[in-house]
């Protein structure tokens, strides 16, 4: 994960930029202008501001906001979409948490007569900061949405009920595809998203265990259509729902065992090869892997009042960041990070996060109001503009 927690005082000091862009929009969604008449004012009136200026003002605005501004007039819809914006908004788009029951269908109430039953669809977040819920509107032919599989860089992959198939969708743009199921009868199994940094394409990864061996089959998004490549070494790979995969690199990244692990199992995005990565020292049972700064990461509680930040570099596994507490910290598990920050969440607890700053060496407790089944696990989900058919270099 990049640099792209929650920005704190800074955000709250630029929210005006986000009101009086509404207020624009709104004068220029309720004008009687046509759009050609629009584009010409805003060129030779000088009624906007200049391009490089709008550029740095959107970079503030969330996702959501954009959406609605693409609306106002063609320069505005080039910019937004264009990947240099696209690319830029990423870069400091703000990180969110969300679990597999993160979807939820409610019933609208209202004062005037509306058809039998209407429902809306909405996708729940969680500010890691504050703790706060807020949720998102779904488009309105999305139903009966039985769970969240897997989310990366603002993508996520939900699975339809009743067979109906898989669909990958932003939920800050509402942009989505259906895709096919792929091997299905199977109960132990579990999906990934794998991204390539150098082509900026997605695939979606199935593993399933049939009789003693494990499956692998890969969604290409570009063709939407599934193959089957070599699996990994049961004996290598023991438990594969334990863990959630990350995406580094190049590569997806698995822990192959709740713990006692000694090594990385990884799946390569070009050769589609699964190989295995020596671990610096054994894992334990807290322990997780967490991408920062767009590297693969190992978090591991080393001792009762330690926990110690290794970085994949070239093969090599360095250590980064020693954390060291006076106070037992081995329920601790790590969820997200930032080449800032890090985020845990408290085994024993529902409603409890902590926030390790690793510059001012400050640990801070949120009170965090999610809710969440038992199963649940939390997710980092980057509310960005990313779509899958317009690769960001």
């Amino acid at each position: 994960m990049k640099d792209r927690l929650p920005r704190g005082k800074k955000w709250l000091k630029l929210a005006s930029v986000e009101t009086i862009t509404l207020e624009q929009l709104k004068r220029c969604t309720t004008s009687r202008e046509t759009k050609e008449e629009m584009d010409d004012n805003l060129e030779t009136k000088g009624n906007w501001l200049p391009d490089h200026l709008l550029f740095k003002i959107f970079l503030l605005l969330p996702a959501e906001t954009l959406c609605g501004l693409r609306c106002v007039c063609k320069s505005l819809l080039n910019m937004i979409n264009s990947p240099t914006f696209v690319e830029a908004h990423f870069r400091q788009s703000e990180t969110v948490l969300i679990t597999e029951s993160s979807v939820h269908e409610e019933i609208i109430h209202s004062d005037f007569p509306l058809p039998s039953n209407k429902t809306e669809c909405y996708f729940h977040f969680w500010d890691i900061l504050s703790g706060k819920g807020h949720r998102v509107c779904m488009p309105d032919n999305l139903r009966n949405i039985e769970c969240i599989l897997a989310a990366c860089n603002g993508l996520v992959l939900v699975k339809i009920r009743n067979g109906g198939g898989l669909v990958v969708i932003n939920p800050s743009t509402r942009n989505h595809i259906r895709v096919p199921l792929g091997t299905v009868g199977f109960g132990t199994e579990c999906y990934g998203f794998m991204f390539s940094n150098f082509t900026g394409a997605y695939k979606v990864v199935h593993l399933f265990r049939e009789s003693r061996n494990i499956r692998c089959e890969i969604l290409n998004l570009t063709t939407r259509s599934w193959h089957a490549v070599d699996g990994p070494n049961s004996k290598e790979f023991v438990l594969i729902t334990t863990r959630r995969s990350v995406s580094a690199v190049g590569a997806l990244y698995w822990l192959p065992q709740s713990e006692g692990c000694k090594h990385v199992v990884s799946l390569g995005f070009h050769d589609e090869k699964f190989l295995t990565i020596p671990l610096p020292i054994s894992s334990t049972k807290n322990d997780r892997l967490v991408e920062i700064g767009g590297s693969l990461s190992f978090v591991t509680h080393a001792t009762l009042n330690l926990i110690q930040v290794w970085i994949l570099k070239s093969g090599n596994w360095l250590k980064r960041y020693s954390i060291n507490r006076l106070y037992d910290i081995t329920g601790f598990v790590p969820l997200c990070a930032s080449t800032k920050e890090i985020v845990f969440e408290r085994e024993e607890g529902y409603a409890l996060l902590h926030v390790y700053n690793f510059e001012a060496e400050e640990m801070e407790e949120v009170n965090f109001k999610g809710t969440k089944r038992i199963k649940d696990l939390y997710m980092p989900h980057v509310k960005s503009l990313v779509s899958w058919d317009s690769p960001q270099l």
